[in-house]
């Protein structure tokens, strides 16, 4: 759900009036717009401190610049952007819709019309972003946005110029949707994004990815070896997913097959079922009062707050605050690796800074959303989601699972941050390390470092002021020093505790 705006966030970008908070990450923000002619857009503000990067610049102009040309109906486009502005921002296009996920997870798998009706769109759009030399490289079900006229392809964020066809260099997806020359770390190029096509079909028929659930690695090694499970996806169906699941690239389909074996179009509402047209409904209803625009409000005493962008100096207007929206955060350029980590929206109204916002993340969202830019640079993180089946001694633990290096089948070294309010373990079979002093715990509020009896997992837990956390620490072979966990727990204690 959206959040009014704090007091320190910008009331205007550009020519955009703000509206409501939407997000914040490591990144920057992202926040409800409402252009001159009063259309409703996603803005999304580069981060202070990565504004003063040159490099980082560059490449979020490269991007911003690639992802403009990207058209067609099933995509959801830039419209706006000022790279040189004292603070990069981007807006694209706002859906009032729910993530495909949402979708299934709230409504259950979708019906054979409806599959069609999806598949065709997803296929369109990505023939658009293909067009345009873009490959999309991390289509998955939080990405597609299920409108009632359609489906939306969105964040193109950690999308690539295809060079030649194709792209080589740090893998960058999500497990259960990458194809396996992603997951090897191979060149990628339009033939990994119909794999993630036929993926997220199986996903929508079945409500879970087909090569499984379960610790990353596990799910990659399945993509690589083990052949899709589509128990449950329609038999008219099945004979397409699985031609796009093929284990070598030449072997898929082209986007203009798939157009042709899944041609339906998205007349009205009809093509979804009646909970999810519902859905959509509400959200549209959510917004429509953020549409008019409100008398200026009194001026108060005290400083201006802060203004982004060039319009800097246009009025501030009241918002209307009762009306909350989710708004689908639609994608482009928001720099190589911005998307990984979603956006908090669960801290508190008003909050200011990085830390006060991954506190408020920790305890009520998700632990994936309490890192930041510095953390994931230095401790060379790439994130592959929540992990399961981990902990014991507690109902509630929530889980972040990082590859340590680059996210390929062949690395198997992974943290994963867990948290709790009640006391828990991530490993059952443990026993202190060989060398302790090693880990310097001093530094974390009662803690602890474990091994497990093969040594190749190591757990470090800490007291924090409003609960429990833990790094689990794993290197196959038998590696694991806790050296590594401990120094990124090091690194974000202080973020969970409110410090500096």
């Amino acid at each position: 759900m959206t959040q009014p705006l704090g007091g320190q966030d910008p009331r205007q970008v550009g020519p955009y009036e703000l509206v409501r908070r939407l997000g914040r990450g490591g990144m920057g923000e992202v926040f409800l717009g409402r252009s001159p002619g009063g259309r409703l857009v996603a803005v999304k503000v580069v981060a202070a401190e990565l504004a003063h990067d040159a490099d980082f610049r560059r490449r979020f102009a490269l991007e911003v610049a690639a992802a403009r040309k990207v058209g067609g109906f099933y995509t959801a486009q830039v419209v706006d952007a000022d790279t040189d502005a004292v603070r990069p921002w981007l807006v694209t296009a706002y859906i009032p819709g729910p993530s495909l996920h949402q979708v299934v997870r709230d409504t259950g798998p979708l019906p054979l019309r409806a599959l069609r009706v999806l598949g065709s769109g997803l296929a369109e759009g990505l023939a658009a972003i293909h067009a345009a030399d873009l490959v999309h490289r991390d289509l998955k079900p939080g990405n597609v946005i299920v409108a009632d006229d359609g489906p939306r392809v969105i964040d193109f964020g950690i999308a690539r110029a295809l060079d030649g066809g194709q792209h080589t260099g740090t893998v960058i997806g999500t497990p259960g949707f990458m194809s396996p020359e992603q997951a090897r770390g191979e060149p990628t190029g339009p033939a990994s994004d119909v794999f993630a096509l036929g993926c997220v079909l199986a996903f929508a028929a079945t409500g879970h990815s087909p090569y499984g659930q379960g610790r990353p690695d596990v799910v990659l090694y399945r993509t690589v070896h083990e052949p899709p499970d589509l128990e449950g996806v329609p038999d008219e169906l099945t004979a397409f997913v699985r031609i796009c699941l093929a284990p070598e690239p030449g072997g898929r389909p082209l986007l203009s097959d798939a157009l042709r074996r899944l041609a339906t179009s998205a007349e009205d509402t009809q093509w979804l079922p009646g909970r999810v047209a519902a859905m959509i409904g509400e959200r549209r209803a959510a917004t429509l009062s953020l549409r008019e625009r409100t008398e200026p409000e009194p001026r108060r005493a005290g400083p201006e707050p802060q203004r982004t962008g060039p319009a800097s100096r246009l009025r501030r207007r009241a918002v209307p605050v009762a009306a909350a929206a989710t708004l689908a955060v639609a994608g482009a350029a928001w720099a190589f690796i911005a998307l990984q980590h979603p956006f908090d929206t669960a801290g508190g109204t008003g909050t200011s800074g990085s830390t006060a916002t991954a506190k408020a993340a920790a305890w009520s969202g998700d632990p994936c959303d309490v890192t930041n830019y510095t953390l994931i640079q230095d401790h060379q993180l790439t994130s592959v989601g929540q992990a399961g089946g981990l902990t014991n001694g507690a109902d509630r633990v929530k889980t972040c699972t990082w590859k340590v290096g680059p996210a390929t089948v062949d690395n198997n070294r992974t943290l994963t941050l867990a948290y709790s309010t009640a006391p828990f373990h991530l490993i059952t079979d443990r026993k202190a390390p060989k060398e302790p002093a090693n880990a310097q715990l001093d530094k974390l509020n009662s803690a602890a470092a474990y091994a497990n009896q093969d040594e190749d997992r190591c757990e470090i837990d800490w007291r924090t002021p409003d609960g429990y956390a833990a790094v689990l620490e794993s290197e196959p072979g038998g590696s694991a020093s806790c050296i590594t966990g401990t120094r990124f727990a090091q690194d974000l204690a202080p973020k969970l505790a409110g410090g500096t």
